[in-house]
């Protein structure tokens, strides 16, 4: 866990959020695009905690809640659809 955390918190961590959303295009319902975005909201909340504006630490909040929504939509969809 302790290396995963470190490569998704490094300076190539969105390219790896990147990939992962890419193969969750592939790879449909095989769930890959609920971790695509929890990767995402952890990769948004470590830059949100190393950043000092607090104009971006707004926009973070906002990816964030975003994330957040698109997961439980997904995931209504998942269950109902």
């Amino acid at each position: 866990m302790k290396k995963i955390k470190d490569i998704l918190f490094s300076e190539n961590g969105i390219k790896i959020v990147n990939v992962l959303f890419l193969l969750s295009m592939f790879f449909y319902r095989s769930g890959l695009l609920f971790i695509a975005y929890i990767a995402w909201i952890a990769y948004l909340t470590f830059c949100m905690k190393h950043t000092d504006s607090k104009g971006s630490k707004i926009i973070y909040s906002v990816f964030i809640g975003i994330a957040a929504i698109m997961v439980c939509l997904n995931l209504y969809f998942l269950l109902h659809g």
